[in-house]
């Protein structure tokens, strides 16, 4: 049998993004020299103030307008998607299958904070913006974008019209292929068993909605597309890339009470970064050129593909190491109660734990970060979780 299917799957947005863009937020700091601490309660002593209060982002509690946190008419995150497989009996009680997967990603949609392209044009089209402050704005990356915004401080706002190279963003990518390889025994009444075998790659500059190399949750307003000197090396091997993945299934019916069950999953590990502060070589107040070998905006510490000042593009540190897990579980239905079922289920039977996710920032400040390529989080440690469950028909 031959099957293939074609579609487009959109990704909505949470509302904490609209919260979040079009709320009274406030985000500022206030930085001060100490000269002691309480040995109470731990707090600062003889502070000096050493400047003003500041918001990257212009996050100083004001009211915003809604028209003026979003480019209008923008298109929503979606991906394509094509797949063409195949199934065949090879033998009595057998099934072989094959499926080929492409999936590639149409349109983003983040947060946008870079105020240069702005000034630039208010500068062609001689507009006062001496007084404006950008607050960042929901954007599809990439592409040419139209905003609204009151620049110079007339109580109307300015239709803004910026193509991709105004803005410097790179066109997002995002690609999986994969090629699976399945072998099937269907129950015979005595025991079923099933293998799979995965070759993926998945590359690109675009994760998704996250940041999953430096822990980043706030959904479709990352730090992505803030700025466009983020792109530069940021083509490459995604988090979620897994080049190798093989699972085996079985079930036998060791009686008709008592059955057994397991699966085993191996998975190369995922792509390791080097994230670090960014080299620049002129004035951050300069336009970005698409195409700079270094940034002109540095501002967010060790948060770009650079390491050591040196270019580092995603995903080319190596990877992290294979996980490897085994599960089994029990099952006993006791001919006499009909319905009632006692399951034991081991997970990670081996107790195998391996690195999942390591410290990618290589800087702290100007200097090197003491965790750098720490360990976070390891694969789930063995457990054991019994169930009783009683499922019948009356």
């Amino acid at each position: 049998m031959v099957k293939g299917t074609a579609g487009r799957y959109h990704v909505p947005l949470p509302t904490n993004v609209a919260v979040r863009g079009a709320g009274s937020s406030y985000n500022a700091r206030t930085a001060y020299a100490y000269t002691g601490v309480d040995p109470a309660t731990g707090a600062p002593t003889g502070l000096t103030q050493l400047g003003p209060l500041y918001s990257s982002n212009n996050e100083y509690g004001q009211a915003k307008d809604p028209r003026e946190v979003a480019a209008q008419n923008i298109k929503g995150n979606y991906q394509d998607e094509l797949t063409l497989g195949i199934e065949h009996a090879v033998a009595k009680g057998w099934t072989g299958s094959a499926k080929l997967t492409y999936r590639s990603l149409k349109t983003a949609l983040d947060d946008h904070c870079d105020d240069r392209p702005f000034f630039a044009w208010a500068a062609r089209n001689n507009i006062d913006a001496s007084h404006w402050g950008y607050n960042c704005a929901l954007f599809n990356p990439g592409i040419a974008n139209t905003f609204t915004i009151d620049m110079n401080g007339d109580g109307k706002l300015e239709t803004i019209n910026l193509s991709a190279a105004d803005l410097g963003i790179d066109k997002v990518k995002r690609t999986y292929v994969a090629l699976d390889l399945g072998l099937e025994h269907a129950f015979d009444g005595k025991w079923w068993g099933k293998i799979n075998y995965t070759l993926s790659a998945n590359k690109g500059n675009a994760e998704g909605q996250l940041l999953s190399d430096i822990g980043q949750g706030d959904v479709a307003t990352t730090q992505a597309y803030d700025f466009p000197e983020f792109s530069i090396n940021a083509n490459g091997k995604l988090p979620n890339n897994r080049t190798h993945q093989l699972k085996l299934f079985g079930f036998y019916q060791a009686t008709s009470e008592i059955g057994i069950g397991g699966n085993l999953v191996y998975a190369s590990g995922r792509p390791k970064n080097c994230i670090g502060n960014a080299p620049v070589a002129t004035p951050s107040d300069q336009p970005f050129k698409p195409g700079d070998p270094v940034t002109t905006y540095s501002g967010y510490g060790s948060a770009y593909f650079f390491c050591d000042g040196k270019p580092s593009p995603r995903g080319s540190r190596g990877t992290l190491p294979a996980e490897f897990t085994s599960d089994l579980n029990l099952v006993y239905a006791p001919a006499a109660v009909p319905g009632l079922k006692f399951k034991a289920d081991v997970f990670n039977v081996f107790n195998r734990q391996v690195a999942e996710v390591i410290e990618e920032r290589y800087n702290s400040g100007t200097g090197l970060r003491n965790t750098y390529g720490a360990v976070q989080s390891y694969s789930s440690p063995r457990s054991v979780k019994l169930t009783i469950g009683y499922d019948k028909k009356f």
